[in-house]
């Protein structure tokens, strides 16, 4: 870790975060944890004995700040499951499985996660006759990279009591053949599977935040908000911030497990600092587009038999909603297809009607499917549209995941940005961790599949700083390159602005949290 009172990064250009144009060969000065002035060269005075940063020829940003991820997940990911996320095909998929086998003990669990059916020439999902040769012994349980469709083995359904005669679980699927058996494909449903799961170790889960902390840094993110965590998860995030290995900013989204608990001790949204906050109340309104379980007012597309799910009935959905409203949290509402949308937008008007309150800033999670008036009611609502542009990179090109689910019209109407931002409605970016890199994130918001929705680099930047920050209430202390706000920084190696086709392949030369250097690329 390197320290400095006195910073002077120099030369660069500057775009901070606010919208305003870039600041061209500009200055950032940096006193202690905070910035002290910002500008062009010549206008900012550079004390003799600060350390001067050369920043020519790079972009300097505001800290990126993940507006929704799964971090602590992602961190356990990085120790107990196999990656698959670069297999391109269900045969290399397979192969890294049988290789995690070969070198596990009989009946020890093989987890993986990040596979993608919709990148594979076999254009499928795993089942329990893919994975059973391969691991006759050991329970298998593949994450899809959504999160919301697993693929298990026959050993996983033994272990979990799953039988052709296992009812679906509440706002859940089990995949059934035509004989009635369960095919190994669980829709929405992982707690059957992760319930007989051995839970990581508190010492392993702070192994894991330490990784997923050097990740984020290497990648210039510097603030994260952390989806759907459950008390020890709290637990470990508290442990990490005490013993100072928490080395990004975490805003934590709190399970309905976790908020009861609060509620109780009279926590509610905003309890905490600058590096350890309670956030919002998370819950879900619907599925995924992947698992083919995001409720949509019409049919997929690639199977007309379904419309999706619900995963709370609409009225339990309104009463989750205004009992954490009226305790005073912050609701983050999962919601991706159409009709999962109008659900929150319904509940959410309702709260307010009944308990108004000027600044709730509730949130939907994702918003990926609108509809016109869905756009306005969210604006005149003043909800936040929290959303993932990486996920457009991923599946919005021609031939892609979203035009097989959803068709030509709809496929238009999926992460409308470009109308969100011009009709004024609040847009935070994150990633959901599919995969976690912001750059990747501002790359395909810029150089969006469909024309109409792309957006400028500067405004892709303020919706992965400014906005995220708007998002938790932070707006005042961070998100941007203003004088006494934080000095979080992130230094990219190349010119975004005049080359913003390769923005995702640019790297991060530095990053800075609170003054302090923690990653310098070597």
């Amino acid at each position: 870790m390197e320290v400095s009172r006195l910073l002077a990064i120099v030369g660069g250009r500057i775009i901070d975060g606010t919208g305003r144009e870039p600041i061209e060969d500009g200055v950032i000065l940096v006193e202690g944890d905070r910035i002290k002035a910002v500008g062009r060269r010549g206008e900012v005075e550079i004390p003799e004995d600060a350390e001067v940063i050369d920043a020519s020829g790079k972009t300097v940003l505001p800290g990126l700040i993940d507006a929704h991820c799964h971090f602590f997940i992602m961190g356990l990911g990085l120790l107990r499951y196999i990656d698959l996320s670069k297999a391109n095909s269900l045969k290399e998929a397979l192969e890294l499985v049988r290789r995690r086998v070969e070198e596990t003990p009989k009946g020890q669990w093989i987890l993986g996660r990040g596979w993608d059916e919709s990148h594979w020439p076999e254009r499928r999902y795993i089942t329990k006759e893919d994975l059973d040769p391969i691991a006759p012994d050991n329970p298998v349980m593949l994450v899809r990279i959504c999160g919301h469709l697993i693929s298990v083995n026959s050993k996983a359904l033994e272990i979990a009591g799953i039988t052709r005669d296992t009812p679906n679980p509440p706002g859940g699927l089990i995949d059934k053949g035509p004989d009635g058996e369960p095919t190994g494909i669980l829709r929405d449903a992982r707690e059957l599977i992760e319930r007989v799961i051995p839970p990581p170790t508190e010492e392993e889960a702070l192994e894991g935040l330490k990784r997923a902390c050097d990740l984020a840094l290497r990648l210039g993110c510097t603030s994260i908000q952390d989806a759907g965590l459950n008390p020890f998860a709290l637990r470990v995030y508290q442990r990490a911030w005490e013993e100072g290995v928490l080395k990004v900013r975490a805003y934590l989204m709190l399970a309905e497990e976790a908020a009861e608990a609060a509620e109780k001790l009279g926590i509610k949204t905003g309890f905490g600092d600058e590096m350890l906050r309670i956030g919002s109340v998370k819950l879900l309104a619907d599925g995924s587009m992947g698992a083919r379980t995001a409720a949509l007012f019409e049919p997929y597309a690639d199977d007309p038999s379904t419309r999706g799910i619900l995963t709370l009935e609409p009225e339990e959905l309104r009463r989750l909603i205004r009992e954490a409203h009226s305790r005073g949290f912050q609701v983050a509402v999962h919601a991706i297809g159409d009709r999962g949308i109008e659900e929150v937008i319904n509940a959410i008007e309702e709260a307010l009607r009944e308990n108004p309150r000027r600044d709730h800033r509730h949130r939907i999670e994702h918003c990926e499917v609108l509809t016109p008036n869905q756009i306005e009611r969210i604006r005149e609502l003043n909800l936040i549209a929290s959303m993932q542009p990486n996920f457009v990179g991923n599946w919005s090109g021609p031939g892609g995941m979203y035009e097989a689910r959803l068709g030509p019209e709809r496929l238009r109407r999926n992460n409308p940005y470009r109308v969100l931002l011009d009709e004024g409605v609040h847009v935070a970016f994150g990633s959901d961790s599919m995969p976690f890199h912001p750059l990747y994130g501002i790359w395909s918001a810029v150089n969006h599949p469909i024309r109409e929705n792309r957006i400028s680099v500067v405004e892709a930047v303020r919706c992965y700083t400014w906005e995220s920050a708007y998002s938790s209430f932070e707006e005042h202390l961070k998100g941007s390159l203003e004088p006494g706000k934080l000095a979080d920084i992130t230094i990219v190696d190349g010119d975004m602005i005049r080359e913003p086709d390769r923005i995702k392949d640019m790297e991060v030369y530095m990053t800075i949290v609170g003054g302090r250097i923690l990653y310098r690329r070597g």
